[in-house]
């Protein structure tokens, strides 16, 4: 192979990811929702991908802001009921490729909640931004009352930093006291 054909390649693998933001990046910070003393601890935290596997993360919070990894949408061909698009939420993790926010990846709709994942490939789909920050749809094409996601968990459990759990509707638990429910905000970069 030829050095012009490898930095051909190499250009043309960099433009595919650029090509898949149709929005401004941003990194995602937690916001602690009402009515939960004791749990300041789970607010303004960062979105960070812990390395799991080959292409395989979970979606972890840190403290500091330097860790947090530059996020972006991808518009789907599926549109809301008020005929905004639905979104995939990727990330740039600083490779060729982007990684998808992955909600359903375990799918065990008698739990409470799932851990969510930050995987290489093709993730959940279905996501928006609204005033409360990022939401997800898990039946974007199905009929209203479809949707199954009931917020954003963030727990002290598997990895001895906050994880982000998904939490689902039909289960109306109070958090675990290693638990807080928190809304996803976008900063724009």
């Amino acid at each position: 192979m030829h050095f012009s054909t490898i930095i051909s390649a190499l250009a043309l693998a960099g433009t595919t990811l650029a090509s898949l933001n149709t929005t401004r990046e941003y990194e995602l910070r937690t916001q602690l929702k009402p009515g939960q003393e004791g749990k300041e601890r789970f607010g303004d935290l960062w979105l960070v991908a812990s390395h799991t596997g080959a292409g395989l993360n979970d979606a972890v919070l840190y403290a500091n802001r330097s860790y947090a990894i530059k996020g972006f949408e991808n518009a789907t061909n599926i549109t809301q009921s008020d005929g905004q698009p639905f979104f995939n939420q990727l990330f740039d993790l600083g490779g060729t490729l982007p990684y998808d926010l992955n909600v359903a990846a375990y799918a065990n709709f008698y739990a409470a909640w799932e851990p969510v994942r930050i995987d290489g490939g093709s993730g959940s789909g279905g996501f928006f931004m609204n005033s409360s920050g990022l939401q997800w749809n898990s039946d974007p094409s199905g009929p209203a009352g479809s949707n199954l996601f009931g917020g954003w968990l963030v727990c002290d459990w598997w990895h001895g930093v906050p994880q982000l759990f998904a939490k689902w509707n039909d289960y109306h638990y109070e958090s675990p006291c290693s638990c807080a429910d928190v809304d996803l905000l976008p900063v724009y970069i």
